[in-house]
């Protein structure tokens, strides 16, 4: 079976979402806590990225960040609160963080209902995962994730993901980016997916893509 990989607008999209998150980092606790568990060292390195880094780092071909799609258990309450509105219930108080879940929600709405392997590639989630987030209301979801504390730094605890981000996918030459960038996906589809229901290792071995951009421009 052949599995239609993210396009060209997809990743797109993606480097939009990257580039909006690490603009958080511009406050120091609020970057503090987005990366919790992250090694010190990695800490210190992500927030010190220069702007054309950042950039560079934007430019994977998966988002950086997580809505805590690998945690069954809150997105099992989650989805059993949408549709429910509390006129009591308020949003988080982080304007800035606020704006990119409800973005990065509606754009995995969107996109697993056109094509479940494709999300599934661009966040690391499971099928199962996707394919409840399809069935949700646009607006109910928006709603319910926009009430909690969802965003995260994408594996934080992974050492060695994030020394090949920022060691090769923000290195000045092109190939050497594009090579890191096919690591860190391979390592985020095949990271903890003994603890999913669906392994999307197994779907991105089979899916043809198009080849991504990991700059729009040669000298990056």
């Amino acid at each position: 079976m052949d599995y239609l990989g993210p396009q060209h607008a997809d990743y797109t999209n993606v480097r939009a979402l990257n580039r909006a998150f690490l603009g958080l980092f511009a406050d120091a606790a609020r970057a503090e806590g987005l990366c919790r568990g992250l090694n010190a060292d990695l800490f210190e390195r992500l927030q010190a990225q220069r702007s054309l880094q950042r950039e560079r780092l934007a430019s994977a071909p998966f988002l950086l960040f997580s809505l805590r799609e690998a945690d069954g258990d809150f997105w099992d309450g989650l989805f059993a609160t949408c549709g429910e509105r509390d006129m009591f219930a308020s949003a988080l108080s982080d304007q800035a963080v606020s704006c990119l879940i409800t973005a990065s929600v509606a754009y995995l709405w969107q996109l697993a209902r056109q094509n479940a392997y494709a999300a599934r590639v661009i966040c690391g989630a499971s099928l199962h995962w996707c394919e409840q987030v399809a069935e949700q209301p646009l607006m109910d979801i928006v709603q319910a994730a926009a009430r909690v504390d969802v965003l995260r730094l994408r594996s934080p605890a992974d050492s060695a993901l994030w020394h090949k981000l920022l060691d090769d996918a923000t290195s000045a030459e092109r190939a050497v980016r594009d090579a890191a960038c096919i690591t860190a996906l391979q390592r985020v589809l095949t990271d903890g997916a003994g603890q999913r229901i669906q392994r999307p290792a197994l779907a991105a071995r089979a899916f043809h893509a198009p080849p991504f951009k990991v700059a729009d421009d040669s000298d990056r």
